[in-house]
C-alpha cells in the first residue's frame, strides 16, 4: 500500500517535469533552425563555397589529398587525415564506381554554418548527395563533409 501511495505522485511529477522541459525547449530560441538560401544570398555563399567545393571534388577525382583538404579548418584536417581520405576513396570507388559529374542542388544556412548540398553522379549510383559544411565566419573554411546514397548504405 505504501508503494502505491508514492507511485502516483512520482508519476505525475515525472509527467509535469517532462512537459515543462519540453515547453522550455520550445520557448527557447531555435538555435538549429536551418533556412534555404535563394537568389542573391545563395549567390553570395556560392561565391566562396563553389571554389572550395571544386577543390574538394577535384582532390577526390584525382586522389590528391592536398587539393581535397586545401580548404579544411583545423578540426576537419584532424578528422579527415590522409589515412581517412584513403578509406573514403576506397569506399567510394568500391561502392559507387567511377565519378561522372556533380551539380549544386541546395544551399542551406543556420546560425553557425552554411551547408552546400551537391548531387553527384557515379557509375553505379546517380543518387549520391555530398554535404559540405562551411563556417559562416571568415574565412568560411570547410568544417564538415558527409556522403549519402542508397549504395553507400548497403553493407
Amino acid at each position: 500500500m505504501v508503494k502505491n501511495r508514492f507511485l502516483k505522485p512520482i508519476l505525475w511529477l515525472t509527467i509535469i517535469a517532462a512537459y515543462l522541459l519540453g515547453g522550455c525547449s520550445l520557448l527557447s530560441p531555435a538555435q538549429s533552425q536551418t533556412i534555404t538560401l535563394e537568389g542573391e544570398q545563395r549567390e553570395a555563399v556560392l561565391e566562396y563555397a563553389s571554389p572550395m567545393g571544386e577543390n574538394l571534388i577535384t582532390g577526390l577525382v584525382n586522389r590528391d589529398y592536398e587539393t581535397f583538404s586545401k580548404d579544411f579548418d583545423t578540426t576537419m584536417k584532424k578528422g579527415m587525415d590522409e589515412s581517412a581520405f584513403e578509406k573514403l576513396l576506397s569506399t567510394l570507388t568500391d561502392k559507387l564506381g567511377a565519378y561522372q559529374s556533380h551539380e549544386i542542388s541546395q544551399v542551406l544556412q543556420d546560425e553557425k554554418y552554411t551547408i552546400v548540398i551537391y548531387r553527384l553522379t557515379y557509375e553505379k549510383d546517380n543518387l549520391v548527395t555530398m554535404r559540405i559544411v562551411f563556417n559562416r565566419d571568415e574565412p568560411h573554411l570547410i568544417s564538415g563533409l558527409w556522403f549519402d546514397s542508397p549504395e553507400l548504405r548497403k553493407k
